[in-house]
């Protein structure tokens, strides 16, 4: 039971990790590249297209016993070479299984504690790459999304060996989640732990990328951030950070869950006393030494998950609200937005119900009481029913949806005129059989393998050559933008940054893509909607 309320609650979060993975697979005669890094000498494999694959590579030391609520430790040396060739284990949680839309490759199956695949030794890194050392190419580092409370880098749609062969470095990373990352809390004896850890560890394999990623083709003065959902945040609070400056020049967040009926950019941090003090009805009186002799698994079934970040004067020193209002935030290129399917995980406008129990039908007179209980009657001008009342139900929450994504874009434009912001929606339906495909359609974490350029063979999807082609049209987006902060080139159809454009905006990801600018009266009320939270 408790691995249902755990597995549902990441869910639910808005935040399950990762999306459409897969790749090549290694060539059975490689050359077994070795590259010397922090801590000594690792060996990868080539796979059949020339990309050079490291798996599991340590940035950190193990985070068990001593170091449990520490922040990362430097990694300890190791003798000979480290076989990099599998992947290492990941964070400690919930043994990960599928979901609802989320099928076999949005979950790292088969990983147990028991088994060891899941562990307190796991700040590790993958890496892949196409060049020769030192060829200073764009440097992609994804920080993966499950509530923070669940996820890992290893995850088939974070694999990078399509994305490298675009001739960029693309690096996936591990960080502590759930109480193990973001615990704040200060126990009977005084000792005081405040959060933050999961934040930390991110810093470090930024900081382990800066010092490494040169040997493997890397430039590390050009170094881009992505995450998506929980991700998302956490590549937000890494744009806040005073403790990131210098680590990353340009920064992709996807489908975030900072959308309330109270305004945008709310839910990425939470004050210390507040953390400390849930902390503190949820331990028990348990001290942080008791706590640190505890088996992980023990400390799993206390069943409590703290998820955000915290205010913490160093690492955290604002919300993410106040840092893009007040200008005090390192000054990046951004791209965000979302799906179609976000507004069932995240704040809607109109209740259309979630995945496990979404809508299918709305009558007129249905969706008419819906926009009488939001107080928004006057929409029906702007959303008339028609003859499908649904689909003008699920245009109000999209258009809400995509709205607070360029408002996030304008706040944050606002205080930095010399760097660019895009923003986009993804609305392309992911492949399944037509019965998930209605129920699912663009599912959250669905757009992931798109923008990787990887589409998965560990569930049985029928990509077309239309989703090939958006998969090599998104992904050549965000190389363009990782190697220049502008996503545009070649034959794509022209994104324009939020500076650029006087109405909301965005690039619109269906079957074409396609820049649109959504109807002036719309954007006026969703723009005045957000102006009065």
């Amino acid at each position: 039971m408790f691995r249902k309320i755990f597995l549902l609650s990441c869910l639910l979060l808005a935040m399950m990790a990762t999306g459409c993975g897969g790749g090549n697979e290694p060539a059975a005669n490689n050359s077994a590249p070795e590259v010397d890094v922090t801590g000594g000498k690792i060996k990868g494999t080539v796979d059949a297209n020339g990309v050079k694959i490291f798996k599991g590579i340590p940035y950190a030391a193990t985070t068990a016993g001593e170091n449990r609520w520490k922040a990362p430790q430097p990694v300890q040396s190791w003798e000979g070479v480290l076989d990099c060739t599998q992947d290492g284990p990941i964070v400690i949680q919930g043994d990960p299984q599928p979901f609802d839309p989320w099928t076999a490759e949005y979950v790292d199956g088969g990983y147990t504690i028991e088994n060891g695949k899941i562990s307190e030794d796991s700040l590790r890194l993958n890496v892949w790459t196409k060049a020769d050392a030192n060829a200073k190419q764009p440097v992609i580092v994804y920080i993966h999304g499950g509530a923070n409370v669940s996820g890992s880098g290893n995850n088939e749609v974070y694999k990078g060996d399509n994305i490298a062969l675009k001739d960029v470095v693309y690096v996936s990373i591990n960080y502590r989640v759930g109480i193990f990352g973001f615990l704040a809390y200060k126990d009977s004896t005084g000792e005081e732990v405040t959060g933050n850890f999961a934040i930390q560890d991110q810093i470090a394999a930024l900081k382990w990328v800066k010092e490494n990623i040169s040997k493997f083709g890397g430039d590390p003065d050009n170094v881009t951030i992505m995450g998506q959902s929980a991700g998302s945040t956490n590549v937000q609070n890494l744009i806040c950070s005073p403790a990131a400056a210098g680590l990353f020049n340009k920064a992709v967040f996807l489908s975030y869950n900072n959308s309330t009926s109270e305004g945008v950019l709310l839910k990425t941090t939470d004050t210390l006393e507040n953390m400390e003090s849930t902390a503190t009805e949820k331990l028990d009186g348990k001290t942080l030494a008791e706590l640190r002799q505890m088996d992980a698994a023990e400390i799993l079934k206390l069943g409590y998950m703290p998820n955000s970040a915290t205010i913490d004067g160093t690492f955290v020193t604002m919300s993410t609200k106040d840092s893009f209002n007040s200008g005090n935030f390192n000054k990046v290129d951004i791209i965000c937005g979302g799906v179609f399917g976000d507004p069932y995980l995240f704040d809607a406008f109109l209740n259309l119900g979630n995945f496990m129990e979404p809508k299918i039908s709305l009558t007129a007179d249905e969706y008419e009481e819906l926009l009488r209980d939001a107080n928004a009657e006057n929409l029906l001008e702007l959303y008339p029913a028609g003859e499908n009342a649904l689909d003008a139900a699920k245009s109000v929450n999209n258009d809400k949806t995509i709205s607070s994504y360029y408002t996030v874009a304008q706040e944050k434009n606002s205080n930095d005129a010399d760097h660019r912001s895009y923003v986009y929606f993804f609305r392309h339906p992911v492949p399944d059989t037509p019965e998930r495909m209605e129920k699912y359609g663009a599912f959250h974490t669905g757009d992931v393998g798109y923008w990787l350029n990887n589409f998965t063979k560990l569930y049985p999807r029928n990509w077309t050559d239309t989703d090939k082609k958006i998969g090599d049209e998104m992904s050549s987006y965000l190389v363009n933008f990782a190697k220049t902060g502008d996503p545009n080139g070649g034959d794509l159809p022209e994104w324009k940054d939020v500076a650029s454009t006087s109405e909301i905006s965005y690039l619109d990801i269906g079957d074409e893509i396609k820049f649109v600018e959504m109807n002036p009266d719309k954007a006026d009320f969703w723009t005045n909607y957000w102006q009065t939270k």
